[in-house]
């Protein structure tokens, strides 16, 4: 498994202790109503700098971002400024609140960053909660529509019980036919019985929520690799109404992703065939890459396979070739990229000894004079984000020990020629 991915699910158990939890139904919490007052939001003071995990920028400003850690003490911050000044949503959003009132008096962490719809005005954040319990755990999907200073909870967004439980959002554009759609993963134990299932509809702005959408339940399956549940579910490039599930071998803690299913319009779950190889892939896993259209993407752990090959299916998964990575330089794949941030109409990889250019899905070409002036090796960059058009902030986030994250991002204001370390303020504990 990769390191983010045991990064989501250690710090529950480092923060409170929790042991595994039998599958009972819990009690329903007592979310931030809508329309209600929201609760007090205090400016961050400054302190020592504070670890993050991930970083997303706002699609209609991208100088409002924000950061956060899974892990108890959480962080969750937002910036309206590129950074400069911040504020803690800890409270807005009841996160690791400490008394009797709200989800999480218990402890909480989150299970996934932040996610923005494409409408840029629409949040939503999945939380993991106890309230104190020793034998259950809880998950709530929590929805904001004035950029996360209340939260309530949307439409068929509840969610309890014990397990684990992933949201997306899809497809990775907002689908020209349609509203973006809205996805959520829930696991129960034991791992791939009818308790599992993923849940998709239309985000309705109106009413901060999704409208009913599918509800697919995730049962036994036979030819299956594995079992449920890699992280959260991959909506179709081409079609909402069509959703993969990595699955992992839950009998060895740590196992990479070993295959996947897929669910169309709403029916039974069937086996992704595995593309052909010799030897046979050991490792598979399936997602969408902006670079390579509408098309849906395999790739594999296996040491055997060269580290830039790529897997690429025009038909859901039933038929496969092998490629290279998009901005693939010398047998290397980019550790990030982005599209737009420097001009030109061109896309950008994080690759080798800088940052180069590179069309579509082709390899990367000649290397931007910028990249003497990046604050860190490309190696280090753990994602990059900015905003959609050429001139926008542009931010690197670094790899931390373990996976961890790091204490500090780095930022440019003006395409590259400068940079700034940013460091993110220690949050009040709760």
């Amino acid at each position: 498994m990769p390191m983010v991915a045991i990064a989501r699910v250690l710090p529950a158990i480092a923060c409170c202790l929790w042991a595994l939890f039998a599958a009972r139904p819990a009690p329903a919490p007592a979310p931030v109503a809508a329309g209600t007052a929201p609760l007090v939001v205090r400016e961050a003071p400054p302190g020592a700098p504070n670890t993050i995990q991930w970083l997303v920028v706002s699609p209609r400003d991208p100088r409002t971002i924000y950061v956060g850690r899974y892990a108890c003490p959480m962080v969750f911050l937002r910036s309206r400024d590129a950074g400069h000044t911040w504020r803690s949503l800890l409270d807005a959003a009841q996160l690791c609140v400490s008394g009797d009132q709200g989800p999480g008096a218990g402890g909480n962490t989150l299970t996934g960053p932040l996610l923005i719809a494409g409408d840029g005005r629409t949040l939503f954040l999945d939380e993991e909660y106890n309230e104190g319990s020793a034998d259950y755990l809880a998950y709530l999907l929590l929805s904001s529509a004035n950029g996360g200073d209340r939260w309530s909870i949307p439409e068929h967004g509840e969610d309890y019980g014990s397990g684990t439980h992933y949201a997306a959002l899809g497809p990775p554009a907002p689908w020209p036919h349609g509203p973006q759609f809205l996805y959520t993963m829930s696991e129960y134990h034991p791992p791939f019985t009818p308790g599992s299932w993923v849940s998709y509809g239309g985000i309705n702005a109106s009413s901060n929520g999704t409208t009913a959408g599918g509800h697919i339940a995730l049962g036994n399956l036979a030819g299956a690799p594995g079992s449920c549940c890699f992280n959260a579910p991959v909506p179709d490039a081409q079609d909402p109404t069509i959703v993969y599930v990595n699955l992992q071998n839950n009998d060895v803690p740590g196992s990479p992703p070993v295959g996947a299913v897929r669910s169309e319009h709403g029916r039974p779950w069937a086996v992704v065939a595995r593309p052909r190889a010799r030897p046979s892939l050991r490792t598979f896993s399936v997602a969408t890459d902006p670079h390579e259209a509408d098309l849906l993407v395999g790739r594999t752990q296996d040491p055997s396979v060269p580290p830039d090959r790529v897997y690429l299916s025009a038909d859901h998964g039933r038929t496969w070739r092998p490629a290279a990575c998009p901005g693939v330089l010398r047998g290397s794949c980019p550790a990030a990229t982005t599209d737009d941030a420097f001009g030109g109409g061109a896309s950008y990889a994080f690759v080798g000894d800088g940052l180069y250019r590179f069309h579509g899905a082709g390899p990367a070409t000649d290397r931007l004079p910028l990249s003497a002036r990046l604050p860190v090796p490309s190696r280090a960059i753990a994602t990059v984000a900015s905003g959609p058009r050429p001139g926008d902030p542009v931010y690197l986030t670094l790899k931390g020990p373990t996976g961890g994250g790091a204490p500090v991002f780095y930022r440019t204001l003006d395409a590259g020629r400068t940079w700034q370390r940013v460091a993110v303020p220690n949050p009040p504990l709760h």
